[in-house]
């Protein structure tokens, strides 16, 4: 019998970044459903079985700070990764202690660490 898949939640609004994120992050272990929007995103927890969020915090007129801070009243203990090109740690902070920022531009590696570290919590 094999494992479900650690199925991750991939909103951002860059469509090259995103599929080029998507594609790296990719694995047998993983599942990655990319969204461009909020609205998307929301369909997709609706829809998914999500083992961990990963949004942008900038998605146009939308906020993913809202979205993350929705998906925890839905599931607290959601891993969240918030990635922004600001310092957003005391934004992310207030999403509580299973939220974690990271800044761009993101290195690839830093990235499938946390995730691996997350996966393994869960």
């Amino acid at each position: 019998m094999t494992a479900k898949p650690f199925v991750i939640l991939y909103v951002e609004d860059d469509e090259l970044v995103r599929e080029s994120f998507a594609e790296a992050l990719a694995t047998a272990e993983r599942q990655i459903v990319a969204v461009a929007d909020v609205a998307g995103a929301r369909e997709a927890l609706r829809e998914n079985n999500v083992n961990l969020l990963m949004t942008d915090l900038d998605l146009g007129e939308d906020s993913g700070h809202e979205l993350a801070r929705e998906a925890l009243q839905q599931n607290p203990r959601l891993p969240v990764i918030v990635c922004s090109g600001h310092d957003s740690r005391d934004l992310v902070r207030s999403l509580g202690p299973t939220a974690h920022a990271l800044r761009k531009p993101i290195a690839l590696g830093e990235l499938q660490t946390l995730i691996d570290r997350l996966a393994r919590a869960t």
